[in-house]
């Protein structure tokens, strides 16, 4: 029977589920079918409707009917009236709806969004995505599964054609409304689905299944690409990358890098023209910026890429009191008894107690300043900083041991003026471990 294949397409579905029902063919057979597995025990469903209030009298009649229904059929409903702006659009409409349906998602503690596309629309994305220059993630189309603004959305009917579910309605005896705009060219969206599916249906008999299978098989490749991508942003966390590693991965792989990353930081979704902009800045000079959607901007170091981030509150201040341990965010400072050696001068440093004790562990303040170990004179901490090409978005966060405005010691990057080593001096060490993307690698000194 009909019946039950559709509702092989659902088998997977089990918890609290939200289903959005706009009150046509498509969204009533789902809800319909969903109804069976709450009465089967399997799920507990609650409906969305979103009136757009974009057709008058006949939007809030499509609001009475889904209403009704739900009443009927004792389905919780949560109903959401919108205010469109003076010239609203697909784009408003669909974020709207999306809007709304995070707010009963919300309110209900859903498991999941459930939504009714089928096959026929996923054809119609698929071509819509393609004859707007999508890549491949555009030409996958929907994903059965996929996430948006924080929501699990589930697209069961995906591999059902529109007059298969229609027929269903007709053979259960189930209403629905049919939306008159449908039927109308001023959309996009409709002109793909009256005008050029049937015209490719002309020309090759089972057009919209071929595309909707060929959406399917791009997307295996897009899901082993998208892996490889995320794997490469695991290894490397933060809100940092070195240029030069991601620099040299190929193209295809490089823009995924780039997006997943924006992503992760920032929340922010990257289009073809903001990732062709960043693939550009891993090739452009330091100190070179792009802003992102959102105002977020990602910055050109000497040798990372940076998605600053201003909310980061500022490292703590620390009077070296004697042997110790000192967090500064995810460096630590300890401060020790001598080893008999003189370390490494980045992450490893001695000097005489009697220097190092009342010394601060901090970070940068106007005025510091620091005489490079040696070296000749002294220099401002910034001119330090620019000197051994320390990226500006790291500079606030090296830690710092001072006396005063003088720097002694910069973590992972090298010492101040300080006595040269000798075992008799009475010294104390500094080690600092850690995340230290700025160290600077170095030789031993005496």
């Amino acid at each position: 029977m009909l019946k039950e294949k559709l509702l092989e397409q659902l088998h997977g579905l089990r918890g609290s589920l939200l289903c959005g029902v706009s009150g046509g063919a498509d969204s009533m057979a789902l809800l319909s079918l969903l109804i069976d597995l709450r009465d089967a025990g399997r799920i507990s469903v609650t409906a969305c409707h979103v009136n757009h209030a974009l057709r008058g009298e006949e939007s809030d009649a499509d609001e009475a009917f889904v209403l009704e229904y739900c009443r009927t059929h004792d389905v919780p409903l949560h109903a959401f009236r919108l205010t469109p702006p003076e010239n609203p659009g697909e784009d408003w409409a669909r974020n709207a709806r999306y809007d709304a349906f995070a707010q009963a998602m919300a309110l209900t503690g859903a498991d999941a969004l459930v939504l009714a596309h089928h096959r026929d629309d996923q054809a119609e994305t698929v071509l819509e995505h393609l004859l707007r220059g999508s890549g491949l993630d555009g030409l996958c189309g929907m994903r059965r599964e996929s996430t948006r603004m924080n929501m699990r959305i589930v697209r069961p009917l995906l591999d059902i054609p529109r007059e298969t579910l229609t027929e269903y309605l007709v053979q259960q005896g189930i209403a629905w409304r049919d939306d008159a705009t449908n039927a109308q060219d001023d959309y996009f969206r409709n002109r793909v689905r009256h005008t050029l599916l049937p015209l490719m249906e002309e020309l090759s008999r089972g057009a919209s299944r071929h595309i909707a299978n060929a959406a399917a098989l791009l997307a295996e490749d897009a899901d082993v690409l998208n892996a490889q991508a995320g794997a490469w942003v695991d290894s490397h966390p933060g809100n940092y990358i070195p240029v030069e590693t991601a620099a040299c991965q190929p193209v295809g792989l490089k823009s995924r890098i780039l997006r997943i990353w924006v992503r992760r930081e920032t929340g922010v979704t990257l289009d073809q023209e903001r990732t062709r902009a960043l693939m550009a800045l891993l090739d452009a000079p330091a100190g070179s910026a792009e802003t992102l959607p959102g105002g977020r901007r990602c910055c050109r170091g000497t040798r990372y890429l940076h998605l600053p981030d201003e909310t980061v509150q500022p490292l703590p201040e620390h009077c070296v009191t004697g042997t110790g341990t000192y967090p500064m965010g995810g460096v630590t400072i300890t401060v020790g008894r001598s080893r008999d050696h003189f370390g490494d001068g980045s992450t490893s440093q001695e000097m005489p107690a009697d220097m190092l004790v009342g010394a601060q562990i901090r970070t940068r303040r106007p005025g510091d300043w620091i005489r490079p170990f040696g070296m000749d004179g002294r220099q401002s901490l910034q001119d330090y900083f620019v000197n051994r090409r320390i990226d500006e978005p790291f500079r606030d966060r090296v830690p710092l041991v001072c006396r005063g405005s003088e720097v002694l010691f910069v973590c992972g990057v090298g010492a101040g003026a300080i006595p040269r080593w000798t075992p008799e001096a009475g010294n104390m060490r500094i080690e600092v471990s850690g995340v230290i993307p700025w160290k600077q690698e170095k030789g031993t000194r005496e």
